[in-house]
């Protein structure tokens, strides 16, 4: 079992101490932000599966619930 850390760089503000690559204004990108996470979960190796998923970076919250839930289904991580 691996471990997993997603990381979500969308802001709804860049706050000035963060180092994390974040954004702020860029929203309409989430959609497409979650595809290329959930297709790149899926370049797993077969059978290799996570037992802990973390989400950080910017506003993880700004995902809803179902783009998680994509991200969690993805084939074969777990």
């Amino acid at each position: 079992m691996i471990g997993l850390y997603v990381h979500v760089p969308f802001c709804v503000k860049k706050c000035r101490y963060c180092d994390f690559p974040s954004y702020s204004g860029v929203e309409s990108y989430i959609d497409a932000y979650v595809d290329a996470v959930c297709r790149e979960i899926s370049l797993f190796p077969c059978g290799e599966q996570a037992d802990t998923v973390y989400f950080g970076g910017g506003t993880p919250s700004l995902l809803r619930a179902g783009q998680i839930g994509s991200i969690m289904k993805s084939r074969g991580a777990f």
